[in-house]
């Protein structure tokens, strides 16, 4: 009958699916991984080194360390420069002025995130973090998703597990849509 009457949603029947920011992805995936430096304030970080010779170069920095693991609004943003990872993630262009940012979501932005060495970096930080025992896969459900895992997601998580590692389905847990999407 709501969706019939309103479809489009503009009574708020339904709160629409959607993907976090840029910001909210980067800065949980720390935070899951409990590398997040929660310190405020003070000098924000840099993605890139920078070469100067008579003109300014950036190159993205290959590895990222303790010193760029704060939140991103920390980020020293470079007007030409997209990071590597999340510049897909529709981040504000630098170069224009744009009141509202836009939304989307593609093929480009999951490839993108899952291949990323951040990516892996923090997967690996979550592994160590969670060890060897036994109930690391319960651990990691309610640690990412705020919830206990269901008996089928341990069992099918535990076969993951066998056939690859707990590295692999680190990597994986942080680039499903329940840790990317409000629902």
């Amino acid at each position: 009958m709501a969706a019939r009457i309103d479809a489009s949603s503009r009574f708020f029947w339904r709160f629409p699916p959607r993907r976090l920011e840029a910001e909210a992805i980067r800065d949980g995936m720390l935070s899951v991984a409990g590398t997040l430096d929660r310190r405020m304030g003070g000098q924000g970080f840099h993605l890139f080194d920078v070469d100067r010779e008579n003109v300014v170069h950036y190159h993205a920095k290959d590895e990222t360390g303790p010193a760029e693991w704060r939140r991103m609004i920390y980020l020293f943003k470079i007007r030409q420069e997209q990071d590597a990872v999340f510049g897909s993630f529709d981040c504000p262009d630098g170069n224009q002025v744009i009141p509202t940012r836009s939304r989307s979501t593609t093929p480009l932005q999951a490839l993108n995130l899952f291949n990323s060495r951040f990516t892996m970096q923090q997967a690996q930080k979550l592994a160590e973090r969670l060890g060897a025992h036994g109930d690391r896969v319960p651990q990691t459900y309610e640690l990412l998703y705020n919830r206990p895992a269901t008996s089928d997601e341990i069992t099918d998580a535990e076969k993951f597990i066998e056939d690859h590692n707990f590295l692999a389905f680190c990597r994986a847990m942080l680039n499903t849509s329940e840790f990317l999407f409000i629902f």
